[in-house]
């Protein structure tokens, strides 16, 4: 699991979240990945991630292979409000492949807006590469 390709700008931060089968085995990857920050101690930060429209397709991942899909967020406050946004600090995000109940912890200290009246984060589906 990486995070590669941050872009930041004008209120907005977008990257590209890789999925590697580092089994021996091909598996699939089907639809969006769950996805939401993690505050100290491992507790979700802020609202889950929303999905983003997009084409779900199955990837197919080889030994080694790769799948990606799109991370969106708010760039600090962005244009909410403090109070909408209460911006918090995050230790890293936690991210359940598609039609998985098993998550993984990518660290990446950063701040989020966590007010839960607003859905900042969105994920787009997993693609192939």
């Amino acid at each position: 699991m990486a995070q590669e390709n941050p872009s930041v700008g004008a209120g907005q931060y977008y990257s590209t979240l890789v999925f590697t089968n580092v089994s021996g085995a091909t598996c699939t990857l089907t639809g969006y990945p769950g996805v939401s920050y993690v505050g100290t101690g491992g507790v979700q930060s802020g609202n889950a991630a929303v999905r983003t429209d997009g084409s779900v397709t199955t990837v197919t991942l080889h030994p080694g292979g790769t799948a990606s899909a799109t991370l969106h967020d708010s760039n600090g406050i962005s244009g909410y409000s403090p109070q909408q946004c209460d911006l918090s600090p995050a230790q890293g995000l936690r991210i359940y492949p598609p039609n998985q109940k098993t998550a993984l912890f990518l660290p990446w200290k950063t701040q989020h807006c966590a007010g839960l009246s607003i859905h900042p984060l969105a994920i787009g589906p997993v693609q192939k590469g």
